[in-house]
């Protein structure tokens, strides 16, 4: 019985004509959106490639200098892009591009992209993530709203529920005949975007997976609003009113929730401002952290274990460079503040993000858009993690350069020289962004919301089968 349902469902849908005009506008608007976004993605990734080769030249191509003053020239480094940013670039628009590397402190990014753009086109931002998640809900809406109730103002419901049709196998028809026109319908889009993707990036395999989980999670995505409606649909007596409720659940979730989400996170758990959190930075290397002392005690215990280690009575008799090997115990001093300070504060951005989850409860968006952008590689996970490479590597050549001063000096000279052949020996900043295994970590809180949001949309078809009546 259930199998007729699923076939009628299916072949009325598709002969509907709101299905294919609806359908076709939509692909349209994804397409266009796709191709700007591939574009841009592929602009800005040899963009990346192009000024990181040209920074590290300028670092390799430096006059003889002092190793020191040649570390505080500094090293540009970015973070990569995957492919599947083209379609959902998440943060990419409100996180620097580079990461400047130097001595003695640890950097944010810089050239943030929104700081360049007037507030009006902020607003009017769309991306093709948003046709995804949010008008293609609406093209469900459309289409199921008077799934039911409009068989109970024709009369057929009375005439099927004559003939003792199964309610359960008639709601829970309609949702699988209703899914599978749907992505008929969408397969060609999604065909698109792949062989689009496959063309300008040539996906990695690990690419390929966190298209297809993207994919899968827009699916479940969309089940949830297809069995909501058709809930809605069955539990309202007219049509007119099922559409006001569906229309009013789709504005809350896609609309509503994110910014309710948004100001209670920011409520809750605000963020220092710039001025607190490099003040807090500068006054705990200064005074010393965990009782260590402040730091002129530091110095003066440091100095003492030295002299002690080279057996000798000054700082001028030592066979190494002492300038070089003070710096290098205070910069490590100083590396373990900032990694105090910038550890705090990306916590506090990660509570931020789950408490943006109580606005999950007008509705999935926000969890699917969260999702979204960890698939990506465009989220704040994501983002941790290079930023976390980015230190390791300044940690590297900035030891190096240290390295070659203390070596090439004695007791408190500052004479030494470093040349071009030094400077060519500092390895690339290498990068490898993690798989999608990390991306399905990050996001076990929004698969949970998702997962909950899917049992209770096919809860309350369940619920609704049993109270359909005539």
């Amino acid at each position: 019985m259930i199998g007729a349902i699923v076939h009628k469902e299916f072949v009325s849908t598709l002969r509907d004509g709101r299905l294919l005009i609806l359908g076709c506008s939509l692909l349209v608007i994804f397409v266009g959106f796709l191709l700007s976004s591939t574009l841009q993605t592929q602009q800005l990734r040899a963009e990346k490639l192009s000024v990181g080769i040209t920074a590290k030249q300028q670092w390799d191509t430096q006059s003889v200098k002092n190793p020191h003053a040649a570390a505080h020239y500094g090293i540009y480094v970015f973070k990569p892009d995957t492919a599947v940013a083209a379609l959902d670039p998440g943060l990419r628009p409100f996180i620097g591009q580079s990461l400047w590397l130097e001595p003695h402190k640890r950097n944010f990014e810089r050239f943030n992209p929104s700081a360049d753009e007037t507030l009006a086109h902020r607003f009017g931002q769309m991306t093709t993530s948003f046709v995804l998640y949010a008008l293609l809900p609406l093209l469900i809406v459309a289409l199921t709203f008077n799934s039911i109730s409009q068989e109970r103002e024709r009369g057929t419901l009375r005439m099927l529920h004559s003939l003792g049709l199964n309610t359960q196998a008639l709601v829970f028809g309609k949702l699988l005949g209703l899914l599978a026109a749907f992505s008929l319908v969408l397969s060609p889009a999604l065909l698109l975007a792949f062989l689009l993707l496959q063309d300008s990036f040539n996906l990695s395999a690990d690419e390929a997976v966190r298209l297809g989980l993207l994919l899968l999670s827009f699916l479940l995505y969309y089940a949830i609003f297809a069995a909501l409606a058709i809930a809605a649909s069955a539990y309202f007596k007219t049509s007119r009113v099922t559409l006001f409720f569906l229309l009013a659940f789709w504005l809350g979730s896609v609309f509503i929730g994110p910014r309710l989400g948004a100001v209670i996170a920011q409520s809750w758990s605000s963020n220092p401002s710039a001025e607190v959190f490099w003040s807090a930075i500068k006054q705990d290397i200064e005074l010393g952290i965990n009782d260590d002392g402040n730091h002129e005690q530091r110095n003066k215990a440091f100095e003492a274990q030295l002299l002690a280690q080279y057996h000798v009575n000054s700082k001028d008799e030592l066979p190494v460079g002492f300038v070089s090997l003070n710096r290098q115990f205070n910069d490590h001093y100083s590396s373990r503040v900032h990694a105090l300070h910038f550890d705090r504060l990306r916590d506090n951005f990660l509570r931020q993000q789950h408490l943006t989850l109580i606005g999950s409860s007008l509705g999935p968006s926000l969890a699917m858009r969260s999702l979204s952008m960890t698939l990506a590689g465009m989220d704040l996970g994501h983002q941790r993690h290079f930023e976390d490479a980015a230190e390791e590597y300044r940690h590297y050549f900035i030891n190096l350069t240290e390295d070659w001063d203390r070596e090439r000096s004695h007791g408190t000279e500052r004479n030494a020289k470093g040349e071009a052949a030094d400077w060519r020996s500092v390895k690339d900043f290498s990068y490898s962004p993690p798989d999608s295994r990390f991306a399905l970590q990050q996001a076990q809180l929004d698969l949970v919301v998702l997962t909950a949001w899917l049992l209770l949309a096919l809860l309350l078809l369940s619920l609704s089968a049993k109270r359909l009546t005539p």
